[in-house]
C-alpha cells in the first residue's frame, strides 16, 4: 500500500462547513462497531497522545504528527480477514459527500483501493477521510481538527490495517474507565472515577468530531454531577483527564 501515498499532492481546497452536520459516516461506523472481525476506536488529541507514548516502541505513530498536525481527533474502524470487504469500502466511499469534500486521491491497484477526501474552510483543512478497501480489509479512518497537512506519503507506513489495529487497541487498553449515569439523560447526569491516588482533574465535553464544545474543571471527588443543559440533543464524547495525565473518553447522549 505505500506506493498508493506517493502519488498525493497538497493543494489548496474550499468547501462548505457542513460536516458537523453529516451523520452518515458516524452512523455506518455505530452500525459495524460492534460487529465480529471489526476494532473500533476513537481517540481524542489528549487520549492519541497516551496511547503513542505507551506503544512507541511497537509504531513510531509520533511520526503521524509529521503528516497530520494539530490533531482533533481519530475515529477509526477497521477489519481483516473478510469473506468480502468490497461492498462495505464502496458502501463507506457512498457516504461522502461530494458537494462537502474534495478528494485528494483515487488509486486502485489489483483488487486494491485508496482514497482520501478533504474538507477545507479558509485554505485550512479541517477534516480528512483515508479510505482502503480489498477483498479482505477494510480501514476507515477519520480525522478532525485544524488540520496542517504534510508528506502524506508517510501515512502508507502507518495506515495499514494490522498498524489501525494495533492503534485502536492499545487506545482502549490505556484508556480509564470511569462511568456515567445515567445515559442518555437531558444534560444532568454524574460521572463516577474511584482512584483516590489519581483523582479526576477537568471534564471536556467533545462534539462527534472531537472539537471541544465545554470544558468543566473537577473537584476531585469520585463521583460528581454534571450539568450540560445548554448544548443541543445529541451524542457527545465527554473525556476524564486526571491530575497525573491519565485519559478516559465515553460517548454520552443528550435528549430534549
Amino acid at each position: 500500500m505505500k506506493h498508493f501515498f506517493l502519488l498525493l499532492l497538497v493543494t489548496p481546497l474550499c468547501s462548505p462547513n457542513l460536516w458537523a452536520q453529516n451523520s452518515a459516516l458516524h452512523d455506518f461506523i455505530d452500525q459495524h462497531k460492534n460487529k465480529e472481525g471489526f476494532t473500533y476506536a476513537f481517540l481524542s488529541k489528549d487520549l492519541f497522545e497516551v496511547a503513542t507514548k505507551s506503544s512507541i516502541q511497537q509504531e513510531d505513530w509520533n511520526g503521524l504528527h509529521n503528516v497530520v498536525k494539530n490533531i482533533g481527533s481519530l475515529s477509526i474502524l477497521v477489519a481483516d480477514e473478510l469473506s468480502d470487504a468490497l461492498p462495505l469500502y464502496k458502501e463507506a466511499k457512498n457516504l461522502i459527500p461530494s458537494d462537502e469534500f474534495d478528494e485528494l486521491l483515487t488509486v486502485r491497484d489489483g483488487n486494491e483501493n485508496v482514497r482520501i477526501w478533504v474538507k477545507s474552510e479558509e485554505n485550512m483543512v479541517t477534516d480528512l477521510v483515508l479510505l482502503v478497501g480489498s477483498p479482505q480489509d477494510f480501514v476507515l479512518v477519520c480525522f478532525a481538527g485544524n488540520l496542517e497537512l504534510g508528506n502524506l506519503a508517510e501515512l502508507a507506513s502507518l495506515f495499514e490495517t494490522g498498524k489501525v489495529q494495533q492503534l485502536a487497541k492499545t487506545s482502549e487498553a490505556v484508556a480509564i474507565d470511569f462511568s456515567i449515569s445515567p445515559n442518555p439523560s437531558n444534560g444532568q447526569f454524574t460521572i463516577a472515577y474511584s482512584d483516590e491516588q489519581d483523582p479526576p482533574s477537568q471534564l471536556s465535553i467533545l462534539d462527534q468530531n472531537g472539537r471541544q464544545v465545554s470544558m468543566i474543571s473537577l473537584s476531585g471527588a469520585a463521583t460528581q454531577q454534571v450539568i450540560l443543559r445548554d448544548l443541543n440533543a445529541g451524542n457527545y464524547w465527554l473525556q476524564l483527564i486526571t491530575q497525573q495525565g491519565k485519559v478516559g473518553v465515553k460517548q454520552v447522549q443528550i435528549v430534549k
